[in-house]
């Protein structure tokens, strides 16, 4: 069962359980839409209500009169809040409306706040968890955003309608007629630009490939230089002595004639036999005679003894055999080819280098970087840069690439970095556990593009390239331009028409304001909410409408909680007081915190929460999978603090759960959890100034919850919540929930009576006795065989922290990964 179907059954579950029983079935049916399963799991779960604990803890009160809806309330913030910024006592006009009505931040205030730091999903959730999904029943659907987004609408249209119409429909008709027309021209220029670069590259190189291997074929048939290798090969099939084959006068002659015919005094050879061992090769000591090739050449080998002529390299030298030591850092190239006897029979491989053709190799493409102001480089299968890129250079020494410049070519592996790199977040990419670019797998998977889609290169930029991979020569080319730099007249047009469409807008936007103003300004002064700026909807959930506020005296976000417009029934009223008052009852800072709480003139409830900025524990597990044993440790010992304060003042949380456990990072102490949404927490023992709400089923996200809360849902036990405890301990060791089944009854049948998978056969490792010793104790199926209290808890996590510990860098070190939008 996923979220969506669990929601849909506690939806109409919840809604069917006021109602008379002989009216649930027909209530179940008729808003099932025909799914015959929906209404057999919610009759289910219907007939298993204990109805003796709902009479013991309270019926529901009678609905009273609907007070003003969230819609309306926020409207009227929004008024008080434009009041007074028109008041004479005020000039600041920091803080200005869009068009659509909603507050906007100062330019200031953006500055400081930070929106890479905020996880708008993680905020979803701080204070408007959905326990309940409103969309199947009339009843509770709730039409606030709608009713807000068109009184908002309405509003402008009445005041400033012909404002619009007239200054900005034709301007953003013609504007985007001549960005998409331009837009398109630049690409088609673009797309015929990348093209004729790298058909050019890819014929220079293969040109020049081709002419270096022809060049050395003549050589290999110059028959003074032919018939010594063969009198060397001749020689070797005696199986003379190593050190006389070392003497072997025909190696010095071969060395003279290579010498001679090339022109290059430094000229380097090695001959292989058809067993692949060399013969002979340029160093004076031949250490390396007689010994056979690197098993990473014995393909090349291969392909030439059947007659092929290989381009080796580039490539960067190894001392990979015995007694070969290179005499170069530097890439390498060289050319092997064959050599016959007499006969026409191959009988031994001849490679040449020393030539400069890397040098000539990596000139070809520093002169498309300087002539066409485009990125160029080869590659090969593995992605690795073969050639020395201008471009790579240039940004190793600005601190933007994690190797040195001169180590670049033949060893740069073309990733993805997933990010664009800097001088601060260069050493953070581990490139062989990076996916290639999209230029590499489309060159080395035979796909010859030109794309003018922007993608990342090796560096994180954005860019457009093109590519071609060289099948004869085993490797790819490809060519790359900075995005910004090509699409620069798309920007400016661009930028133009938004310039001119931001003024027509302001203009209207003002008229609209000032309009808006006079009507609003007298009643909207003295609301409460005046001092806060409304500026986005965060979520809705069971009870209220949640809205992220900036409170403009203290400089601050806050988490604007108002009760919905469809609960306006007393006990609605009354569990929306609770929810407030037990949350503001509690100190701990790993408790989120409630910062104001009353009613509008109108009789609307608010609340108004500390701002919580980070990730849920179940966003953690989904960006990294389970988590390290220390932080594990770490995180629960804050949520044991928080249900610790809790429990000391009789209060159960029974919703302790990945999603309602925000991580965020304290640069002093690293990792920092904050327990949240308290709207189902409940008093131990009954409050006659709290009101107590009726429970006659479990409330809560059951693959969480203790077995006792389903058997007996009223019954109120802090090992519960301990239990709870170790299921989220179980969740982010495995990085899956403890329990897992497809329909509820199933899913209970498990929790009541079996145990979960063992957490190292998710992690694919063995996990200590000690720490799998403590959930287990904590997931007991009896509260007797669990831990007696939460500060049991907390002393036993205190002893394995000695052993496992999380370092602040640690967790710096992850949230620089993990922790982005």
């Amino acid at each position: 069962m996923d979220a969506a179907r669990y929601a849909k059954i506690r939806d109409l579950f919840l809604a069917a359980e006021e109602l008379p029983v002989e009216s649930q079935r027909d209530f179940v049916a008729s808003h099932s839409n025909g799914d015959q399963e929906l209404i057999v799991e919610v009759l289910s779960l219907l007939a298993e209500h204990n109805a003796e604990f709902a009479k013991i803890e309270g019926d529901t009160a009678a609905p009273v009169v609907a007070p003003m809806s969230p819609a309306k309330l926020v409207e009227t913030i929004q008024g008080t809040a434009a009041a007074e910024r028109q008041s004479p006592h005020e000039g600041d006009t920091t803080h200005r409306g869009d068009s659509s009505g909603q507050t906007q931040p100062s330019a200031e205030r953006k500055a400081g706040g930070g929106s890479a730091a905020i996880t708008k999903h993680g905020a979803h959730r701080t204070h408007a968890s959905p326990r309940v999904k409103q969309t199947e029943s009339p009843k509770h659907a709730s039409n606030s955003n709608a009713i807000w987004a068109n009184r908002t609408r309405a509003n402008r249209r009445r005041n400033s309608g012909w404002l619009w119409l007239a200054a900005l429909l034709p301007t953003a008709m013609i504007g985007l007629w001549t960005y998409r027309e331009v837009e398109s021209m630049i690409q088609r220029s673009i797309r015929t630009e990348l093209n004729g670069v790298i058909n050019s590259v890819a014929l220079r190189v293969d040109w020049f490939l081709g002419e270096k291997a022809t060049l050395v074929q003549s050589w290999s048939r110059e028959p003074t230089l032919r018939a010594a290798i063969v009198e060397l090969n001749a020689i070797a099939e005696t199986n003379p002595p190593i050190e006389e084959l070392r003497k072997a006068v025909q190696i010095d002659r071969i060395h003279q004639q290579l010498q001679q015919i090339s022109g290059v005094e430094d000229v380097k050879f090695v001959v292989w036999n058809d067993s692949y061992r060399t013969l002979a090769s340029w160093s004076d000591d031949g250490a390396d005679i007689g010994k056979p090739v690197h098993p990473s050449g014995a393909a090349n080998l291969a392909r030439v003894m059947s007659g092929a002529t290989v381009i080796f390299g580039p490539e960067r030298l190894k001392a990979d055999i015995d007694g070969f030591v290179p005499e170069t850092e530097k890439p390498v190239m060289a050319v092997i080819v064959p050599i016959q006897d007499d006969d026409g029979r191959i009988i031994a491989s001849l490679l040449v280098r020393g030539l400069g053709l890397f040098e000539e190799f990596n000139m070809i493409f520093l002169e498309v970087i300087d002539s066409s102001q485009v990125d160029s480089y080869a590659i090969n299968r593995d992605g690795t840069m073969l050639s020395e890129s201008g471009h790579a250079v240039s940004n190793s020494t600005r601190g933007k690439l994690e190797i040195e410049p001169d180590q670049i070519a033949a060893n740069l592996r073309v990733a993805d970095p997933g990010f664009e790199l800097t001088e601060h977040n260069r050493n953070s990419i581990q490139r062989q556990f990076r996916p290639v670019t999209v230029a590499v797998a489309g060159a080395v998977g035979l796909r010859p593009q030109v794309r003018t889609e922007t993608y990342a290169n090796y560096s994180g930029e954005s860019v457009v390239g093109a590519w071609r991979w060289l099948d004869k020569w085993d490797m790819g080319v490809i060519v790359e331009q900075n995005a910004d730099r090509a699409f620069a007249p798309v920007r400016v047009v661009r930028f133009s028409f938004l310039l001119l469409g931001s003024l027509l807008s302001l203009t209207a936007f003002l008229a609209a304001t000032k309009i808006a103003r006079s009507s609003t300004a007298e009643h909207a002064a003295h609301h409460p909410l005046s001092r806060y700026d409304i500026q986005e909807e965060l979520g809705s959930g069971g009870m209220g409408m949640v809205f992220k506020a900036y409170h403009r005296q203290l400089g601050r976000d806050a988490a604007l909680k108002v009760l919905r417009g469809d609960r306006h029934s007393q006990e609605d009223r009354l569990r929306f007081d609770r929810e407030a008052r037990l949350a503001a009852s509690l100190s701990n800072p790993h408790s989120v915190q409630i910062h104001d709480y009353g009613r509008s003139d109108e009789g609307e409830a608010y609340c108004v929460m500390q701002f919580l900025r980070g990730l849920t524990l179940q966003e953690v597990v989904a960006r990294s999978g389970h988590q390290a044993i220390g932080r594990m440790l770490s995180v629960m010992r804050q949520v044991c603090d928080a249900l610790a304060e809790a429990h000391s003042l009789n209060l159960l949380h029974r919703d302790i759960k990945p999603q309602n456990i925000m991580l965020s990072l304290d640069p002093s102490v690293g990792d920092w959890a904050v327990v949240f949404d308290y709207g189902l927490a409940k008093p131990l023992e009954p409050d006659a100034n709290v009101y107590q709400t009726s429970e006659t089923i479990w409330a809560g996200t059951p693959m969480y919850m203790a077995p006792e809360r389903f058997r007996q849902p009223g019954v109120m036990d802090p090992r519960s919540d301990i239990y709870s405890v170790g299921c989220v301990a179980y969740y982010l060791l495995s990085g899956r929930p403890p329990f897992i089944e497809s329909d509820p009854e199933s899913l209970f049948a498990l929790i009541l009576s079996e145990h979960p998978i063992g957490i190292a056969i998710h992690r694919g490792e063995e996990v200590p006795a000690e720490i799998t010793e403590l959930i287990s104790k904590c997931m007991s199926k009896q509260p007797g065989d669990r831990f007696a209290t939460i500060g049991e808890v907390c002393q036993d996590i205190d002893r394995l922290r000695v052993k496992y510990p999380w370092s602040v860098d640690e967790a710096r070190v992850w949230w620089g990964h993990h922790g982005g939008e």
